[in-house]
């Protein structure tokens, strides 16, 4: 039987790949939303193309109207009467950040941080929490946050670094309460990408992020998936554990993404957070927080 996926913000970007594949070399049902109905209609088509049966079904939702929502998840309930997978990809920030670059926070318009956590961090919880109750009744289903490295590490701006940390702590607070109920839920780290919005020298496209969610999904044994509920898993480590390549049949190798960048990433992580050590030195945000990084945005 196909399962059933919700994955958010799939017009563009992560969203699109993640859907893509879960539909094209997944073969599973994918609720497709974001607010670009032709975006939306382009990527269903696309994903008809695959040979595994799946499909995409296109809607249109605006993530940041809580009773639209609610009726889209309604909708997906009555039509399927249960769903496998939620990915919470939505993500409102960048656009908001690009223009800003360079400066500090005080700078900004309050509504740059609005962005990172309106469309990020609350719209997931708002998802999660309505989807929840289908899969808790099933005892069975997987939510994926997908996150960023700025969730422990300055990167870019207040608001991106405050929402991916809100992210991670969502995923891990959620899985507690999820545990008894048979339904786990992971942060996914991403590395650096090269999408509509973003240009990241050696980055990973989204179907190398749609892969490791299909792994997640499909590949990883009940046992550990238990061990990674609750905490974040990177797209590269996925990519070793379940050898899978990026689009082209390589692997990222860019600065911010690939084997090499997710080892420091995994050691900035084993390494106390920046609040709890009082050795830690605090990071030099110009180098990710400059008027030249804007370039590495060209869409957002």
């Amino acid at each position: 039987m196909s399962k059933v996926c919700i994955v958010t913000g799939a017009s563009r970007g992560l969203g699109r790949g993640i859907a893509l594949v879960l539909a094209r070399e997944e073969g599973c049902t994918v609720y497709a939303t974001g607010r670009n109905e032709d975006a939306l209609k382009a990527l269903a088509e696309e994903a008809a193309d695959g040979a595994k049966g799946g499909s995409v079904k296109p809607c249109v939702l605006d993530q940041s109207d809580d009773s639209a929502v609610q009726a889209f998840v309604e909708q997906v309930n009555a039509n399927e009467d249960h769903v496998d997978l939620l990915v919470n990809s939505a993500y409102a920030g960048l656009p908001a950040i690009k223009p800003h670059f360079g400066k500090p926070f005080w700078e900004r318009p309050l509504s740059v941080f609005d962005a990172s956590i309106g469309i990020g961090l609350r719209s997931a919880h708002v998802m999660s929490a309505l989807v929840a109750p289908i899969m808790v009744k099933n005892q069975s289903g997987l939510m994926v946050q997908v996150s960023s490295f700025g969730g422990v590490t300055y990167l870019f701006d207040i608001g991106y670094g405050v929402g991916k940390a809100g992210l991670d702590r969502l995923t891990a607070d959620m899985a507690a309460e999820l545990k008894s109920h048979g339904v786990h839920a992971v942060t996914l780290y991403p590395g650096a990408g090269v999408t509509e919005t973003t240009a990241f020298p050696g980055g990973e496209t989204p179907i190398f992020t749609g892969r490791a969610v299909g792994a997640l999904l499909n590949k990883t044994s009940k046992e550990t998936l238990e061990r990674y509920s609750g905490k974040i898993v990177q797209t590269v480590e996925l990519s070793v554990d379940y050898s899978f390549t990026d689009a082209g049949g390589e692997m990222p190798d860019g600065p911010f993404s690939g084997i090499e960048a997710g080892k420091r990433c995994r050691e900035a992580m084993s390494q106390p957070l920046l609040q709890y050590n009082l050795d830690a030195e605090l990071p030099d945000p110009m180098e990710t927080n400059n008027a030249d990084i804007a370039g590495l945005f060209p869409g957002a």
